[in-house]
């Protein structure tokens, strides 16, 4: 079964990220029970603060690959989840066949 490695960027404006804190954890039980989730977290920035354990990290997108037969599958369960019915994720994804 083929690899779909997503990116999905958080909406840049002041309250995207109550908005992310909000629904966050049912999106983490929601992905802890799909079994098509292979790997998934969030993306943090700025990219120099994660040499620096004190320095503040910033969520700014996640990143998940999933296991399915099309990318129609794939697609369904971004569309699905509580960070994009939340206006947490941009309304685009960027999504590429991943091969092992």
């Amino acid at each position: 079964m083929p690899l779909f490695a997503v990116y999905a960027p958080d909406y840049t404006d002041d309250e995207a990220i109550q908005r992310r804190l909000a629904v966050r954890q049912a999106h983490l039980d929601n992905a802890a029970k799909n079994p098509a989730m292979k790997v998934g977290g969030a993306m943090l920035s700025p990219n120099e603060a994660l040499d620096r354990p004190d320095a503040e990290k910033k969520m700014i997108g996640s990143f998940m690959i999933f296991e399915c037969d099309t990318y129609a599958d794939v697609k369904k369960m971004i569309e699905s989840d509580v960070y994009w019915i939340g206006n947490v994720v941009r309304s685009s994804f960027d999504d590429t066949l991943y091969k092992r």
